[in-house]
């Protein structure tokens, strides 16, 4: 999930390049001729207004980072869930996590699945119950 995360910066660095691009670079006029019936001269189209808005990509910029962070605590606390799993606590903050890694498809669901499976396991309820053993 960390790793995935950090290809989200891509997507960030794209839209913020893109916002700092001039809105004159956008409308550049073209030569194109036009050809009109007899006797016509050849005149250069004008130019389209097709500027995207800046704000545009500054708000996918903005997020997209959301997303960079968002998927950053979600690999942060999954690691922490896996030293809490070693020490036996925080139950409930473990099952949480399990079901949201769940949305992470393939590896993220399998992790969640079998976190369910082998935590709801009698063995494992009699671990939680008694870290001493």
């Amino acid at each position: 999930m960390l790793v995935f995360g950090c290809f989200m910066i891509l997507y960030v660095c794209f839209f913020l390049a893109m916002s700092f691009i001039p809105e004159s670079s956008w409308n550049q006029p073209t030569s194109h001729p036009v050809s009109t019936p007899a006797n016509s001269t050849l005149a250069p189209q004008p130019a389209k207004s097709g500027a995207p808005p800046i704000a545009m990509f500054r708000v996918m910029a903005g997020i997209m980072g959301g997303v960079v962070v968002l998927v950053w605590s979600a690999g942060a606390l999954t690691l922490y869930c896996g030293t809490c799993i070693k020490k036996r606590k925080y139950r409930i903050l473990v099952y949480v996590m399990a079901a949201l890694n769940c949305l992470f498809i393939p590896y993220g669901t399998l992790l969640g699945v079998f976190t369910f499976i082998v935590l709801g396991s009698p063995e494992a309820i009699a671990e939680w119950a008694d870290p001493s053993l």
